[in-house]
């Protein structure tokens, strides 16, 4: 399994061209600018095919607007619990948005997998 984290410069091409040339069972965790007007949602591409963690139902900036940017993708979702989301800082910390917004304008989105122990 391999982890990977790329910017993608408010251009969602730049992940599903990465999506192209990489084989085997990968994770991808990523802004991909995937929502607002930097995202046709009616597009299709390869990377559809694969489980995506974080959808569209989750907002994960931190700015009063709903969109849902940071994603998780698997290629491989056998591992993958079914608990996924994002880390709301502000409402543990009880943050104002001045505070919220100097830490990220994003929040961090996380997932859980299944780990088992190897038994050699």
């Amino acid at each position: 399994m391999v982890l990977i984290k790329e910017y993608t410069s408010k251009d969602y091409r730049n992940v599903v061209e990465l999506v192209d040339l990489m084989e085997g069972d990968f994770i991808i965790i990523e802004d991909f600018n995937a929502d607002g007007s930097y995202f046709d949602e009616d597009s299709t591409s390869d990377i559809d095919e694969y489980t995506w963690v974080i959808d569209d139902s989750i907002d994960t900036t931190t700015k009063n607007t709903d969109y849902t940017y940071d994603r998780i993708v698997l290629t491989d979702s056998a591992d993958f619990t079914g608990e996924a989301g994002v880390f709301r800082y502000d409402l543990e910390y009880d943050l104002d948005e001045e505070l919220t917004t100097d830490v990220s304008d994003h929040y961090p989105v996380y997932t859980e997998f299944k780990v088992e122990e190897d038994v050699e």
